[in-house]
């Protein structure tokens, strides 16, 4: 009987290796790496019109006249936590006869300080000085600038 019982066992243990089927399992590790950009839009209230003073007849002396301009306001809508650097290039004015000045626009307030912010919403007060000869023509002239916002 025990050696029934042994052969019992070393045949099941035989037919036990034979019909093993080998498996195996691949683990993958990855890394995901996101950034969230929030989103951004800007409302105009440039002023796109205006008109210039005529030269007085004690500003003749100097032969350039600089006027100081509004061109109105920008309104930036974002999150709190957004911030922004303004770039304004200088606009070239020229009427139909091509006659020209320049206008050298900048902000008005300090974006950091005294910028009016709610909500993550930012108002940009935009001025301009223009730079034109005490000769310049009378007329239409046309012209634009570029405002450029460069987020961090």
């Amino acid at each position: 009987m025990k050696a029934r019982v042994i052969i019992f066992i070393a045949v099941l243990f035989i037919s036990t290796f034979v019909g093993t089927k080998a498996n195996a399992q691949v683990v993958a590790i990855g890394h995901v790496y996101a950034e969230i950009v929030e989103s951004v839009s800007a409302a105009s209230a440039a002023i796109t019109e205006f008109e210039l003073a005529k030269k007085s007849a004690q500003d003749l002396s100097s032969n350039l006249t600089a006027e100081t301009l509004d061109l109105g306001a920008i309104t930036i809508y974002s999150g709190k936590d957004v911030t922004c650097n303004v770039v304004l290039k200088q606009a070239a004015m020229t009427d139909s006869q091509g006659n020209g000045f320049t206008i050298d626009p900048a902000v008005q307030n300090n974006l950091f300080a005294s910028a009016t912010r709610s909500n993550g919403s930012q108002t940009i007060q935009l001025g301009g000085t223009t730079n034109r000869t005490n000769n310049q023509a009378a007329g239409l002239y046309e012209g634009s600038y570029t405002v450029v916002f460069a987020y961090n």
